[in-house]
């Protein structure tokens, strides 16, 4: 069939049956948009910046476990969405970006085309999985298809598709290539055997869950294989709520230093299954495994095993197909017998002395104010920082915090990414107020598509973050103080609902009448919430 090449990208996202994709038009993708307007399959979600609109791919896909889509223009507009797309390639999130480009007599040759960017493609490479540069308009069908076999294929991540604006407009002679039954590599039967044989043996065996466990939908699976080993479960950020955290065998968040070091001390044997067990993580907790200590780590991504720690048996493959055959090697048996529960529960129960009886009482707030189902989405500030370890997630893909990169301006866009992917359930976004001025604009999305999504503002007046660490390495602060708008009155302002919480003792009522709203409700809480971080006081 002849198709322009804007068709052929609207064709090739149907076919892998996409349904949303988030974007914003412009001059050089007019002809993606006019395919668009003319179907009914895929619901374009208009952002106001082009980073809103990634975050929100974003946010749709750790939501959904499907990939997040974002269309851009040429220039600046794709550049726009390298920062989010930094983060998803740090979180190992599904996101397709397809950006316009120049003509394609001009790519590359920086004569001063409109948009222009020399070389568009080369700057995506750092931050994508893959990238690509259609060079044929007959190829556009094919390079989608396989950006999103790659997907399906190999580790999570973004992936870019820069297309020439001509060959966009133009009409082409080419058929849909078939979709792809591609999947994830299963890990060596030996590798397997002998990961069995190591955590057979193991008297106190450990298990760390990551993000790769809920990418291949195997947490029933990593839950099974804990309990056979009897192992308790420490996840990453990204891998909270491959166990619901009611559960005794849930030990504690990775970074969560003062809970996680003493049983990663204690451990015999480790079993890391779908994380690279990144710095970030680690550098909190200050432990290396030791004389004695045996590693287990299953990973897709066969550069990840040995990376932080040396790997006594490297399972190189998919995390549901590896955890599948290693509970089937393991076979029944006895659960190790050598953890002792109650100091795992005094350990368990170490919340430091800065966990203040009013940071628990705002996160119980906003626990008991959303289902098990509910999904919270996080910014950077006070409050995230403690949910990052004592927010208790009881379900996969419920908790999302761009922990990658640990930007600003997350929870806005990727809040209405969420609730669009899961539009049954509970949405609250929580950022500070230097935060949510990062990506505030996209409230108007949220207006537009009557999204009932709470955004909770912590205001403290500043980068509040930022002002403690400065008053502790250099006893003074500076530059940090913002001078802010009424949030409840912006929010109105944008056609939303807007609530000052004056009492934190009454955020849960505040985020029931949320919750239960038409549309986008903002509550401002004005409050001083230091960061977990232990550090000294300035002399």
């Amino acid at each position: 069939m002849r198709r322009t090449g804007g068709e052929c990208v609207v064709e090739a996202l149907r076919a892998e049956g996409v349904r949303h994709v988030f974007g914003i038009p412009g001059v050089h993708n007019l002809a993606i948009y006019d395919a668009l307007l003319r179907q009914r399959d895929l619901v374009h979600v208009l952002a106001r910046h082009e980073a809103g609109a990634a975050f929100m791919a974003d946010g749709y896909a750790r939501a959904s476990g499907r990939p997040g889509v974002v269309l851009v223009t040429t220039g600046p507009a794709a550049t726009n969405a390298l920062t989010p797309l930094a983060e998803s390639h740090a979180g190992s999130v599904p996101v397709v970006l397809i950006a316009s480009d120049v003509a394609s007599a001009l790519v590359g040759r920086d004569v001063g085309a409109l948009h222009a960017v020399p070389n568009q493609i080369d700057c995506f490479r750092p931050v994508a999985r893959w990238a690509e540069a259609v060079s044929d308009a007959g190829d556009i069908p094919r390079t989608l298809a396989y950006a999103f076999e790659r997907l399906r294929t190999g580790r999570p991540g973004p992936v870019v598709i820069s297309i020439p604006n001509d060959f966009l407009a133009a009409p082409v002679a080419t058929a849909l290539p078939a979709r792809s039954a591609g999947r994830r590599p299963p890990c060596h039967v030996e590798d397997v055997e002998a990961a069995a044989r190591v955590l057979a043996g193991a008297t106190r065996p450990l298990v760390i869950a990551g993000g790769g466990v809920v990418a291949a939908g195997a947490e029933a699976t990593l839950v099974a294989v804990a309990r056979r080993l009897g192992a308790p479960v420490v996840s990453t950020v990204g891998g909270r709520g491959v166990i619901d955290e009611r559960d005794e065998l849930f030990h504690a968040v990775l970074p969560d230093r003062r809970r996680t070091a003493p049983v990663l001390r204690a451990a015999d044997v480790v079993l890391a299954v779908g994380t690279k067990l990144g710095h970030r993580h680690l550098e909190k907790l200050d432990v290396t495994l030791g004389p004695g200590q045996r590693c287990v780590h299953l990973d897709l991504d066969p550069s990840v095993p040995g990376r932080a720690w040396k790997a006594d048996v490297a399972l190189v493959g998919d995390a549901g197909a590896g955890l599948a055959a290693l509970l089937a090697a393991l076979g029944d048996g006895p659960a190790a017998a050598g953890w002792d529960r109650a100091w795992r529960a005094g350990v368990r129960a170490d919340d430091g002395p800065r966990f203040t009886p009013e940071i628990a009482g705002l996160l119980a707030s906003l626990r008991r104010a959303l289902p098990d189902d509910g999904i919270l989405v996080n910014d950077q500030t006070g409050l995230t920082y403690w949910a990052e370890w004592r927010y208790p997630v009881h379900a996969p893909r419920t908790f999302l915090y761009p922990a990658g990169s640990a930007v600003l301006g997350y929870a806005v866009p990727a809040a209405i990414g969420a609730k669009l992917a899961r539009p049954e359930r509970a949405v609250v976004a929580v950022a500070g107020d230097g935060g949510f001025l990062f990506s505030v604009n996209e409230l108007a999305t949220a207006v537009k598509y009557r999204l009932p999504i709470v955004f909770l503002v912590i205001d403290d007046g500043g980068y509040g973050a930022i002002r403690w660490l400065q008053d502790r390495l250099y006893g003074r602060s500076g530059e940090t103080r913002l001078a802010n708008p009424d949030f409840a009155a912006l929010a109105r302002a944008f056609g939303g609902r807007g609530e000052r919480v004056e009492d934190p003792s009454r955020l849960g009522d505040a985020l029931t009448r949320a919750l239960a709203a038409d549309g986008p409700t903002v509550l401002e809480l004005r409050a001083t919430i230091e960061p977990p971080w232990e550090m000294p006081e300035p002399a």
